[in-house]
């Protein structure tokens, strides 16, 4: 079973920087996917062929996090489930080599899942689709077994790949054990999951304008879905607006950020990144302000290059990266 650190904080020192890892421990719960990623060499034209160019990697929400903050030095573990193939055993070793625990992952009798998308010459996402079959594993009745080791986090970080009955699980269990449960609505569809869901437990979640409209069915106004949120229970809402930035919401406070206008490569797990450098920021005790910069600053960077992980990524080169963006 993973223990927490009890010792006070690793100090990183550079010459852009001083910060103090303040040691909060984070469990990410969810998909691991192999990436299938085809970038069009021309505008694409429905119902026809279209040449592209083949990407391949590893993916899947909870593994994207995952990936960048065991390379921003979070030291994450992961809850995952991997198909009994080589697609399987090739993430499983992945994340052992960055550091990722996962040793209470499940290993399925199933087929690894697949997420392929297709990519417009300029990075943007055309269409994609997801098949996998070992979501299902990471079932209520799993996870009821390993309540011990979920315990030992101190912010859990779970996708809508879930079913919705574990993710009520998962919400009411971060509120019995004060645990700060992050969720990230994935897509509009899966997004609609938490439309009938007690969301009382919930730190946070982060959805775009789409997704925040699916999770509150009887509203229009964001004014008006943003109330109906709090009044469920949720705490903070981190709105992501593409291009015009975001919006950070709590029940007495507002804050909105915006974007520099970017050549985008790859518009693949960008708000994957977006949370991962937010969650850096807040265990590492930055302020509100900060943590939406450092979050902006990766997927930024995330976008400028394909695929969903940038794996040259440290913690010094993050706060490089920002000053480029926010040098305030």
């Amino acid at each position: 079973m993973a223990k927490k650190d009890t010792f006070p904080g690793k100090i990183y020192v550079t010459n852009l920087f001083t910060f103090v890892s303040m040691n909060k421990s984070v469990l990410c719960i969810g998909a691991s996917l192999v990436d299938e990623l085809y970038f069009c060499e021309n505008d694409i034209v429905s119902n026809s062929s279209n040449p592209a160019q083949k990407s391949t990697s590893i993916g899947g929400v909870s593994s994207n996090i995952a990936q960048h903050l065991a390379l921003l030095e979070v030291n994450p573990a992961i809850i995952t489930a991997f198909g009994n193939d080589a697609d399987g055993l090739y993430i499983k070793d992945s994340f052992l080599k960055k550091g990722i625990a996962c040793d209470q992952s499940i290993v399925a009798d199933d087929t690894t899942g697949k997420y392929v998308s297709i990519l417009q010459p300029d990075g943007n996402l055309y269409v994609a689709v997801c098949q996998d079959s070992c979501g299902k594993y990471i079932s209520l009745d799993y996870l009821e077994t390993q309540t011990d080791y979920i315990k030992v986090f101190d912010i859990l970080i779970i996708d809508t790949n879930l079913e919705s009955k574990t993710i009520q699980w998962l919400i009411h269990f971060a509120k019995t054990h004060h645990k700060q449960l992050i969720i990230e609505p994935v897509s509009v569809a899966k997004a609609t999951k938490l439309a009938t869901l007690d969301l009382n437990g919930v730190f946070m979640l982060t959805p775009n304008e789409d997704e925040l409209a699916a999770m509150c069915a009887h509203n229009t106004l964001k004014e008006q879905l943003l109330a109906s949120l709090f009044e469920r229970g949720v705490q903070t809402i981190w709105l992501r607006k593409g291009a015009e930035g975001s919006e950070w919401f709590t029940a007495s406070q507002n804050l909105a950020l915006s974007v520099p206008s970017i050549k985008i490569v790859d518009s693949t797990g960008a708000g994957d990144a977006a949370l991962a450098g937010w969650v850096f920021g807040y265990v590492n005790g930055e302020d509100e302000m900060a943590c939406l910069q450092l979050g902006h600053t990766l997927a930024l960077e995330t976008l400028k290059r394909k695929g969903a992980v940038d794996l040259s990524l440290k913690p010094s080169t993050l706060y490089k990266n920002k000053k480029k963006y926010y040098n305030d």
